[in-house]
């Protein structure tokens, strides 16, 4: 759910319902169906930065998916728009996401702005693959395919043409230290200007060691500035019954930037949970091999991944502080997010 409550289930479908009524044209169906109407509703699992919807639109509906910003915010601003412009410039390269995602602004409705798109079934994991039903009941060969599918689908949304999408204006400045800066100003933002001492200390260490841009001049593809998916996660994956990838979703975190960012999320990730439970899915690969495939499918050879994971734990460190001062927890500087943090800056510096 998302972090700081949620709406009124009652408003919403009221709501919904009158404009898939009003607006029959922008929901997904059968041409000369019958008119789409609002059966049932639910919150999506997971997801701590948003509120999502799905909703039932009757027989010969596939439904439609429903986001809108959070009541409590995780971010200082929640803008649909990119969302849906990147989604849609996703979908048109050949990345599964969830299109067409249109926006509507206009708060009579349902209270707020949101952000409708089809809804994309199948199966999906949970927030940790190690303990999700669904990864931990597949063959060790199931698992490995589903791993190898998350690096191919990467590559894939770094190889859209974000550019000539128009989507440069709308994600922010593209080189590593712009990130940087938004982190940093993210982090005095959510703590207060009080942050957790690790997240103090590998700020520090991430602003010391920061990498050195790319040459100027170096093409996109070798390594320049790409679309960044942003919560890179086994999670963020629909998957049908062969574990092939038939939708990516949770784009809200979506920027431009080198794709050690991504790539230092996912690894990132799992350094946490195998740091925190001492053990991983079995049939995912190690991470060089994974690398490897990740290099030998995008021609690009990675960089820094060390500085990227501490970097990415950072960042989540920072959004997991967030949740935490929303929800009020009665040990908000007692994370062990902050042992792993530490521990990964540790073997980063060698």
């Amino acid at each position: 759910m998302a972090t700081g409550g949620r709406r009124d289930d009652a408003v919403l479908r009221e709501g919904l319902d009158r404009f898939v009524r009003a607006h029959p044209e922008l929901v997904p169906g059968p041409a000369g169906g019958p008119v789409p109407v609002v059966r049932s509703l639910r919150h999506a699992d997971g997801g701590m930065a948003n509120e999502t919807l799905l909703v039932d639109l009757g027989p010969g509906h596939p439904g439609v998916a429903v986001r809108l910003p959070p009541l409590v915010p995780t971010f200082p601003s929640y803008d649909l728009a990119p969302q849906a412009a990147v989604q849609n410039a996703a979908a048109a390269a050949g990345v599964p996401a969830p299109a067409p995602a249109v926006v509507v602004d206009d708060p009579a409705w349902i209270g707020s702005p949101f952000l409708l798109m089809p809804r994309l079934r199948g199966d999906i994991a949970g927030p940790a693959p190690l303990f999700d039903p669904y990864v931990t009941a597949s063959t060790p060969a199931q698992q490995r395919r589903m791993h190898d599918a998350l690096m191919d689908t990467l590559v894939s949304v770094h190889a859209v043409p974000w550019e000539r999408s128009g989507l440069g204006s709308l994600l922010g400045g593209t080189a590593l230290r712009d990130a940087f800066d938004r982190w940093i100003a993210y982090v005095e933002w959510s703590s207060a200007d009080d942050p957790l001492p690790a997240l103090a200390e590998a700020l520090e260490w991430c602003r010391r060691t920061l990498p050195s841009e790319a040459p100027p001049g170096e093409p996109e593809g070798a390594g320049g500035a790409v679309l960044l998916w942003g919560d890179v996660r086994l999670g963020n994956l629909v998957f049908d019954g062969a574990r092939r990838v038939t939708a990516v979703l949770d784009w809200d975190m979506a920027a431009v930037g080198p794709r050690e960012l991504d790539l230092g999320w996912h690894f990132g990730l799992e350094f946490m949970m195998e740091r925190l439970f001492g053990s991983r899915v079995p049939g995912f690969p190690e991470k060089a091999e994974a690398i490897a495939r990740y290099e030998a499918r995008s021609g690009h050879a990675v960089t820094h991944l060390d500085w990227h994971e501490v970097f990415a734990l950072v960042r989540a460190l920072a959004v997991n502080d967030r949740h935490q001062r929303i929800t009020r927890d009665a040990r908000p500087r007692a994370n062990p997010m902050g042992a792993v943090l530490l521990a990964r800056m540790e073997a980063a510096v060698g």
